[in-house]
């Protein structure tokens, strides 16, 4: 554990060196922060609720998604292509340690950085628009939140991770790490709740693991779901997480000896 405790550390240092990409990086997040709050304010206007929603929960949803997009959406995916198309992958394959646990101390030192930050744009954009915020009642729903939150971000890394591990077979792996980011962000409720679109739509996606990054963890914040029908959410997350974890080591293993056969 020390060694990646470690790499954690140094990487954290060297997140918080890279002061001007951080600065573009929240700038841009906070932008799209202030757009998603400025269109729902606009489509809900004088209205108590709307799609179910009140302007507290609305607003809350908005903040949230600043939150979960942080935790859950920073990832390391294009690194690892840039370390297989390179060849620098080398390096790692040969160090007494696991890649998997190395990158996961990464992507947690970017998280620490990123989530911080959030709360602060947060906290700024709720004193500047001055809205009534929503807060779960009950307890529970804290502890919920919090696994649900855990398990995306676990969810999102492992998705991620098979889909770079794609370059070992081709150098145009970039783009299909693109299209899935985009792709990913709106099923997963990421841009606005999925209530709004149609049933059909709306379904197929919940049959997918996208909906358990972000629209599941903050309707469970929203009390919107009740206690038991969380529990359920998070089991059928929990299987979700395994799944694509046995996928992504499976592409990962094979990568990794197609890699070793062609280098040799």
């Amino acid at each position: 554990m020390k060694k990646y405790r470690v790499a954690y550390q140094i990487a954290l240092q060297e997140t918080l060196q890279r002061r001007s990409t951080l600065i573009m990086d929240r700038l841009g997040g906070f932008a799209v922060v202030v757009s998603l709050y400025s269109f729902w304010t606009a489509l809900i206007g004088d209205k108590a609720t709307f799609l179910g929603y009140t302007r507290a929960e609305m607003l809350t949803y908005v903040l949230a998604l600043n939150i979960l997009r942080s935790f859950v959406f920073t990832g390391r995916g294009w690194q690892l292509v840039g370390e297989i198309s390179s060849g620098r992958i080398s390096s790692y394959l040969i160090r007494p340690l696991s890649y998997h646990g190395y990158a996961l101390a990464l992507d947690l030192a970017q998280k620490t950085i990123h989530v911080a930050a959030s709360f602060f744009e947060v906290s700024l954009l709720a004193v500047c628009v001055r809205g009534e915020l929503f807060l779960p009642r009950d307890p529970a729903t804290w502890l919920l939140f919090s696994v649900a939150v855990l398990l995306s971000s676990l969810l999102f890394f492992f998705l991620e991770f098979m889909v770079s591990s794609l370059a070992f077979w081709t150098s145009e792996s970039g783009g299909p790490l693109f299209c899935f980011e985009l792709f990913l962000q709106f099923a997963a409720g990421a841009f606005f709740p999925l209530d709004v679109l149609p049933l059909g739509l709306r379904r197929a996606l919940e049959a997918t693991p996208f909906p358990y990054m972000v629209y599941f963890p903050v309707r469970i914040f929203l009390e919107k779901v009740p206690p038991f029908e969380a529990m359920g959410m998070l089991g059928m997350e929990a299987l979700w997480l395994m799944a694509v974890f046995t996928a992504a080591m499976m592409i990962w293993r094979r990568g990794v000896r197609s890699y070793a056969a062609e280098g040799g």
